[in-house]
């Protein structure tokens, strides 16, 4: 059972990360910036997303499917923190066959197009699929993250496919997304 944390505490805590990383307020700085604030999402994706039980032991496998600057912040973000005592790998893939054993695999915006492969590869596996391009939750991803007009970092969230991979939400967690379904 996912330990349920208020809604607000959840949105206090990504809201200090952003203001940390100087993204809250006024123009979005350079693009690594936000690589750093995707790590960041990510990590509390795989805080308030529930594996089965059969997936909860041994390493927490991250996969990155493509090229992207957020391998550099998702090494240092693994190089300090584990997931429930679990340690957190990354594994680099070149093609949707290489994401096997992944817990949760990131889709580079170079990589898109992969996701109708990446779905059905993963077909009834239990892996989170977050897409760095906006409008891939529509086109399979479990999530995608989306900067609003006012350069506020967000998340679309593809319940259906989340429950088709055999995953839980946390509810507060969806209340901080965009429901696309």
């Amino acid at each position: 059972m996912i330990k349920s944390l208020s809604i607000v505490n959840l949105k206090n805590l990504l809201l200090i990360a952003l203001v940390l990383l100087g993204l809250w307020g006024g123009k979005t700085r350079a693009q690594e910036t936000n690589y750093k604030a995707y790590s960041l999402f990510i990590y509390n994706f795989m805080k308030y997303v529930e594996w089965p039980e059969a997936q909860s032991k041994g390493d927490f496998v991250i996969g990155i499917l493509g090229d992207s600057p957020i391998n550099k912040e998702l090494q240092s973000l693994v190089a300090s923190k584990k997931l429930k005592g679990r340690n957190i790998v990354l594994k680099k893939c070149s093609t949707p066959e290489e994401a096997a054993g992944c817990h949760l695999l990131y889709v580079a915006d170079s990589k898109s197009g992969s996701v109708k492969a990446l779905k059905e590869q993963t077909k009834d596996k239990p892996v989170l699929i977050v897409g760095e391009r906006e409008g891939l939750a529509k086109k399979g991803a479990s999530l995608s993250f989306v900067t609003l007009e006012d350069d506020e970092l967000k998340f679309d969230i593809n319940k259906k496919e989340i429950e088709q991979h055999q995953l839980k939400i946390a509810s507060s967690l969806v209340s901080l997304g965009i429901l696309i379904n």
